[in-house]
């Protein structure tokens, strides 16, 4: 293995951990940002720093998984229908997560903190939606490429089909209560703390358990 390898190698570690660090350190900060503003009532201004937070953590997401993906882009047999999958997850979660940053931002400056902020909690539960399919792919081909046993990938389909549902049902939630939220503009905010809420701990548990350390118990 030459020096250029190895150091290509350890880059793209470095961006996976510094990827799923900073996903599953945003998605506490946007769970406690989401109960100090149910606490205090808030009127869009903690509610907009939240979105920004949770907009970073989706960017930094999207940012993990290109790193994986350029590692594994070479690995797929065949795999012209896998990359598509993997590149559309990954770019999804980059253009929504500057979505969601500047939404936040117009929110916090004051522009129809409501509708805006309501907007951001959609645009990040559809993305949770089309994130799931590449983030569950992404894992399988990680175990192939590992060579695991055959409990191993099958412990590693169950653990990460049960966190992707539960990606689903949240990205789901999440668009629900951004509609009613639309909806109903005099409960706006509450609502969408609540999807925010449930928002991060989708992006916390994502950021430790997929792309920390299933990701690093992947590496060879």
């Amino acid at each position: 293995m030459t020096t250029s390898h190895v150091h290509g190698e350890r880059t793209v570690v470095e961006v996976e951990t510094a990827g799923s660090v900073i996903e599953a350190g945003a998605g506490v900060a946007v769970i406690a940002l989401a109960i100090i503003g149910l606490a205090r009532g808030d009127n869009g201004f903690v509610t907009a720093i939240a979105a920004i937070v949770l907009g970073a953590a989706l960017f930094a997401q999207g940012g993990a998984i290109a790193a994986q993906y350029s590692k594994l882009v070479d690995l797929i047999s065949g795999g012209a229908i896998g990359a598509i999958e993997l590149g559309g997850g990954m770019g999804s979660d980059i253009i929504a997560g500057a979505a969601v940053v500047v939404l936040g931002i117009l929110g916090l400056i004051g522009f129809s903190p409501g509708i805006l902020l309501a907007s951001a909690v959609i645009a990040a539960g559809a993305t949770l939606l089309l994130g799931s399919a590449s983030i569950e792919r992404l894992a399988m081909f990680r175990a192939s490429a590992a060579g695991l046993s055959e409990m191993a990938t099958k412990l590693t389909q169950a653990t990460v089909a049960s966190a992707v549902t539960a990606q689903v049902l949240t990205g789901c939630g999440a668009i629900v209560l951004g509609i009613i939220a639309l909806a109903m503009p005099a409960h706006a905010i509450a609502l969408t703390l609540i999807a925010l809420l449930a928002l991060g701990g989708s992006i916390m548990v994502t950021g430790a358990a997929l792309t920390g350390r299933l990701m690093q118990f992947f590496e060879r």
